[in-house]
Order: C-alpha cells, then sequence, then structure tokens
C-alpha cells in the first residue's frame, strides 16, 4: 500500500512541474538579454517594439518562464516579458547570488525591451523579488501582482518547526538548473530577508492569497498534509529519493504545527491591506503551487491579474466570507516555494 502511495505522490511532484498553458506562438519572441557578460533567457508575448509599459512575471524559486505561460492568451491585450532567473533554466551561472544581483539582473531585461514603467506580476519567491524590485527600483514600477507571497518573512515558518533545513529538502529540483550550492543562495536570501520592510512603498499592490492547502492536504483525496510528508520522509527517505542524512535534519512536525500555519498565513494575508492603504487582497480558493501548473487556476490567475490592470480603482473590497469563490478548483501541488 506504501509503495503504491509513494508512487501516487511522486507522480503529483512531477505533474507539477510539466503542466503547462496553452501559449500563442505566433506572438510570442525569444531573446537573451546580457548581464555582465551572463545570458537571461527571455520570452516576450504581445512585443510591442515601442511599448513603455510591459508586465514582467517573476517566477518562483526553482521555477521557469514557463509558469509565466498563463498570460500568454489572448484576452492579455499587455507586452508581457517572462524570464528564467540567473542559474536558472536557460539562462547563465553567476559565481555567487545576492539580492542586488537578482534586482539589477531584472532591470537589466526591462531596460534591453526599453521598457520604462513595469506591471510586475510574481508568484512565491518571484512575489518577494518583486517587492524588493519595487523598493529599489520604484520609478521603474506600475503596479504589483503578487501570488501568494510576500504577507509574511519566512522566518516566521520556524514558530510551527518549519525550518529552512525542511525547505532545503523538500523544495531542490535539479530539473530547475539550479546546483544545490545554487539553490542553497537563494534560500539563504529568502529565509533571511525582512519582506516586511517592503510595505511602505507608494505602489497599487494586490496581493492573490493561497488557500493553505500546500500545507494541509486533502484528506477527501488521502492526500497528506506537510506533517505527513515529512514522518514518511524520516521513515523511509530512499523512497522519496531523500539521503537518509539529510532526512535526519528534517524537524518533527504536528498536525497541529499545520494547523496553526495555516491559520496563521490566514490571518497574516486578511490582515495585508491594512498595512498600506493601497494594498488589496483577495483570498482565493486556490493552493499555492496550482496557481501557475493547474488550468483552472491560471485562467483564473490571468482574469485575476488583467482585470486588475484594467480597472480604475485599484482598492478591492474584501467578500463578506473573506474568500472570492469565483473560482473553487484546486488540485493541491506540493509546492512552497515555487
Amino acid at each position: 500500500m506504501k509503495k503504491i502511495f509513494t508512487s501516487t505522490f511522486i507522480t503529483i511532484l512531477i505533474l507539477s512541474f510539466i503542466i503547462m498553458p496553452c501559449r500563442a506562438d505566433d506572438s510570442i519572441r525569444q531573446k537573451y538579454v546580457n548581464y555582465k557578460g551572463v545570458k537571461i533567457y527571455t520570452e516576450v508575448y504581445n512585443y510591442k517594439p515601442n511599448a513603455n509599459e510591459a508586465i514582467i512575471f517573476l517566477h518562483g524559486l526553482g521555477g521557469s518562464h514557463i509558469h509565466g505561460q498563463f498570460l500568454y492568451n489572448q484576452s492579455n491585450p499587455y507586452m508581457t516579458i517572462t524570464l528564467d532567473y540567473l542559474d536558472h533554466g536557460n539562462s547563465g551561472h553567476v559565481p555567487s547570488m545576492s539580492w542586488n544581483t537578482q534586482l539589477d539582473s531584472i532591470k537589466a531585461v526591462l531596460d534591453s525591451y526599453g521598457i520604462k514603467k513595469a506591471h510586475l506580476v510574481g508568484h512565491s519567491f518571484g512575489a518577494d523579488t518583486a517587492m524588493m524590485f519595487a523598493q529599489k527600483y520604484p520609478d521603474r514600477v506600475k503596479d504589483i501582482i503578487l501570488l501568494d507571497r510576500a504577507y509574511y518573512n519566512y522566518k516566521d515558518l520556524e514558530k510551527f518547526n518549519v525550518t529552512e533545513d525542511t525547505m532545503n529538502i523538500l523544495e531542490y529540483e535539479p530539473e530547475s538548473g539550479l546546483s544545490y550550492n545554487e539553490f542553497l543562495q537563494y534560500m539563504d536570501m529568502s529565509w533571511n530577508n525582512d519582506i516586511t520592510k517592503t510595505w511602505d512603498i507608494n505602489k497599487d499592490v494586490l496581493l492573490l492569497a493561497g488557500n493553505g492547502k500546500n500545507f494541509t492536504g486533502d484528506p477527501s483525496t488521502g492526500t497528506p498534509s506537510l506533517a505527513g510528508i515529512i514522518s514518511m520522509i524520516k521513515e523511509n527517505p530512499s523512497e522519496f529519493g531523500i539521503d537518509p542524512d539529510k532526512a535526519k535534519l528534517l524537524p518533527d512536525i504536528t498536525e497541529n504545527n499545520v494547523s496553526d500555519l495555516v491559520n496563521f498565513l490566514k490571518k497574516k494575508s486578511n490582515e495585508f491591506d491594512d498595512v498600506n492603504k493601497r494594498f488589496s487582497v483577495i483570498q482565493t480558493n486556490y493552493a499555492h503551487g496550482d496557481m501557475v501548473r493547474d488550468p483552472d487556476a491560471m485562467d483564473a490567475m490571468r482574469n485575476y491579474v488583467i482585470n486588475y490592470l484594467q480597472s480604475g480603482d485599484k482598492h478591492i473590497n474584501k467578500p463578506k466570507d473573506g474568500f472570492d469563490e469565483k473560482y473553487k478548483h484546486s488540485i493541491y501541488k506540493y509546492n512552497f516555494l515555487h
């Protein structure tokens, strides 16, 4: 029974990386951008040679430009740029990574396309990147849409027994193009960053918050919680392709830890529009990883993005029950940072 479950679990993990949105290939161009002698891979949808504004999608840690392809759709009238970060995917590698390098490389992409003002759309680590970029280069940012991040610090997770080692072990994917040491550099940047220092930016920001199912799982389908996953890995790490010595670094996490964590995230997301009068929140019914992988979720995210950018009034009132019920489907991917 366990082997059958493990096979299913691994299949779900793999599928989370191969589900792609439909592409409007005729409207897509590819380009490598030079950043201090290192190539950054980019794609652009709806290319307009004289455009001064564009959407730029910033993917999660270990992700790629593919996760922004949900924006390649006829309903999107905006020039849209996606990219692979340094050390990721088709882009080149650098000796060391820092926030300054991350932000300056994105600025190089905007400069290369002649974009003066960007609509930043960031998922997970990319949401943090969007906020950090807006803080460093405010004149280059029009507005920001955050897909389920930047409303709490990663270190906050330690209160619920989720450590940096937990994410180092569960989140690394060799297919991302990152070496393990490169991944650890990005993780250190994320884990030790105080994202709350960006909350005073003078920009319109929309948070599309997730439903926490990436942590709680779904008992109705037999999908385990984070606590269940860690328990199984510690019991038999080889079945999950994890080194036994690394598995020993995983902390014991209880279901109460998971429940408290999800309640904390809901509270933080609901309070996000209180920290800045230009911030708005929509509490979606999608899991973190679904947002850029599941077709229904990607359709929903695209609609949220386009509707927000085209809205004259950027302040969004919360539904009475706290959730936006327009889109309900979710397949609960196991992705916490990407």
